[in-house]
């Protein structure tokens, strides 16, 4: 049974008599691309609307997958040229823009949640946790499959007809990127937190000629193979956003990090606030919460886990400040503090039931902050189940992971276009180790066995976290 055939017999059960025979003879399709254009053609009734957002869905899914496999393309030449066809959408957003190698998404989440208080706000980051689509959304609102779709084909369609003949076609991440943007600017949105994908300096984000502020995270060694492999040479990268007269807001790293990076803010004339460890007080933390102080704001209770959340936090309470100070936002202090005792960010130490813990330490460092909320928590008999790409430092990571667990299940990363390295994987723990062929199997060998005393612990790419929280929510 095709995927026409799957939706014909779904929905022939509508209660509605006029509808069911308009959508059935709808049907009258060979393909999912007959049935879109044959379903916008009719009136748009609940039941059309659903099953619209459901064939889109489908659509944009297999459409993007297909070009992912082209692998991923630094240079902003592609995303200058495409942006100009859509007369420049980017230069009416009024963009945050937020680069590092570990907790871009959690200062994202807490900026956006904070700031949505009072406005519109929209959010791109990557890769989807919840579900495709939760890449892009205003507020808690994710972008709807159906628009998500339209624009995809606008920005091909724009494309293919000005570069008809191009061997040098735009990438997944760029498509997504222009999705985000025209979206973003046709919803007339009051801020928009921009999450860079790779890098910086060439990172297909690196499009807007005025922002708010530039964020810049903890850095760490990621992605070596293409930013750099030293500390210097990725803290330069991530640096590249940065622009003339631009407003800077930069997590504590080393002094060799941020002396890189404070260099590029010179030669742009950029004003840099550096996160002070000495204003964070850490009171309290634990496996469900964290308190803290933060210069004036006194017991800041966190949902997000791990000292190094602490961290984000204060680097985004920073961040709206900075924006206040130049009268950018109005928020209150009570407001702010609101905001970031009530974000969350799935997938990120996140607790499903009382003993699985779902954590995307793709890094080293991220490895590190794993390991320490392990031990902090003072959590037992852990079992892990990772899956880990094979551009990662993995023996390293291994290494990490092996001081709190001798219990190890190695799964492949669900996802087609980067290799997994299962079995390079296994053979860099001196511990025996289980190897499945698919997280699928992995996943059920260790739930079925998991006793009361024990935690499971899901960690390595936010690939494999992704689809392993929707199987066990979907369960629920």
């Amino acid at each position: 049974m095709n995927k026409v055939e799957i939706y014909k017999e779904k929905f022939a059960h509508c209660n509605n008599e006029y509808e069911k025979n308009i959508i059935l003879e709808t049907f009258n399709c060979g393909n999912l691309e007959s049935l879109y254009n044959n379903l916008i053609k009719l009136p748009m009734t609940e039941a059309i609307k659903d099953i619209l957002e459901e064939v889109c869905e489908d659509l944009i899914i297999n459409s993007i997958s297909k070009i992912e496999r082209s692998s991923m393309k630094l240079g902003l030449h592609r995303m200058e040229a495409i942006l100009e066809l859509f007369d420049n959408p980017q230069n009416s957003l009024n963009v945050i823009h937020i680069a590092g190698t570990n907790g871009k998404g959690s200062v994202s989440s807490y900026i956006t949640t904070t700031l949505s208080k009072k406005y519109r706000v929209g959010l791109y980051s990557s890769p989807g946790m919840v579900s495709f689509n939760d890449r892009i959304r205003i507020g808690n609102q994710y972008i709807s499959y159906y628009d998500m779709y339209n624009l995809y084909k606008e920005v091909e369609n724009l494309w293919q007809q000005n570069y008809p003949n191009s061997s040098n076609n735009l990438s997944f991440f760029e498509i997504l990127t222009v999705v985000a943007i025209n979206y973003f600017a046709r919803n007339n949105v009051d801020f928009v937190v921009m999450e860079v994908g790779l890098g910086g300096r060439f990172d297909g984000t690196n499009v807007f000629s005025n922002k708010e502020l530039s964020i810049i995270t903890k850095i760490g060694l990621d992605h070596t193979d293409m930013l750099g492999d030293s500390v210097e040479k990725i803290a330069y990268e991530k640096a590249g956003i940065i622009q003339k007269s631009d407003n800077v807001v930069l997590y504590p790293n080393s002094y060799e990090i941020n002396s890189v990076i404070e260099e590029v803010a010179h030669i742009n004339n950029a004003n840099v606030s550096i996160l002070n460890n000495k204003n964070i007080v850490i009171k309290e933390i634990n496996t469900k919460y964290s308190i803290f102080d933060f210069t004036n704001y006194k017991d800041i209770k966190i949902k997000m886990l791990g000292e190094h959340q602490v961290y984000n936090a204060s680097l985004a309470i920073l961040a709206l400040e900075d924006l206040r100070s130049r009268e950018r936002v109005e928020l209150s202090n009570e407001e702010i503090r609101l905001g970031i005792e009530q974000t969350i960010w799935a997938g990120r130490l996140e607790w499903l039931g009382e003993n699985i813990l779902l954590d995307g330490a793709h890094n080293i460092d991220g490895v590190n902050s794993l390991i320490n909320y392990i031990k902090n928590s003072g959590l037992k008999n852990v079992k892990l189940l990772l899956g880990i790409l094979a551009d990662k430092e993995y023996k390293q990571m291994a290494k990490i992971f092996e001081s709190v667990s001798q219990d190890i299940s190695i799964v492949p990363v669900p996802i087609d276009i980067k290799r997994s390295n299962v079995k390079e994987l296994s053979s860099a723990f001196t511990a025996n180790v289980k190897v499945f062929d698919n997280y699928e199997q992995g996943l059920s060998d260790v739930i079925s066995n998991l006793k009361k005393d024990e935690t499971l612990v899901v960690s390595g790419s936010l690939y494999l976290i992704s689809a392993v929280r929707k199987k066990l929510l979907d369960k629920r």
